[in-house]
Formats: C-alpha cells, sequence, structure tokens
C-alpha cells in the first residue's frame, strides 16, 4: 500500500515538482489554483491541473481513509 502513496506522490511531483504537493494539498481547490498560479504563471495549463487534482484527491484518501 506505500507503494501505492509513493506512485502517486511521483505522478504530481512530475506534473509540478517536488514542493507543489507541499503547498497546495490542505487548500480547497479555489485556494490551490490560485496559488498553483502564484507559482506558476497565470497561463497554466487547466487539463494539466485537473490530472494533478485527481492524482492529490487521491492521495488525501490514501491519507485520511474513509470511516469503517
Amino acid at each position: 500500500m506505500k507503494d501505492q502513496l509513493e506512485d502517486l506522490i511521483d505522478a504530481a511531483c512530475d506534473l509540478y515538482g517536488n514542493y507543489s504537493i507541499y503547498e497546495v494539498i490542505d487548500l480547497v481547490r479555489s485556494s490551490a489554483i490560485e496559488r498553483m498560479m502564484e507559482m506558476y504563471g497565470q497561463e497554466i495549463d487547466m487539463e494539466k491541473v485537473e490530472r494533478y487534482f485527481s492524482i492529490l484527491d487521491q492521495i488525501c484518501e490514501w491519507r485520511d481513509p474513509a470511516p469503517l
């Protein structure tokens, strides 16, 4: 299971660098997009951002599993 988390983190880092996850993972999506625009410029690729957030959602699910 730990390998899956590492793979997700690697996939997110491949899209936006090593520190980007820690900059935005705990922000609501609109705030995270604002932060990413500050880091990467106003013309970020929204398709790439959506892939990134899909990965972040999976990381959050792994980090905070649903109660049984």
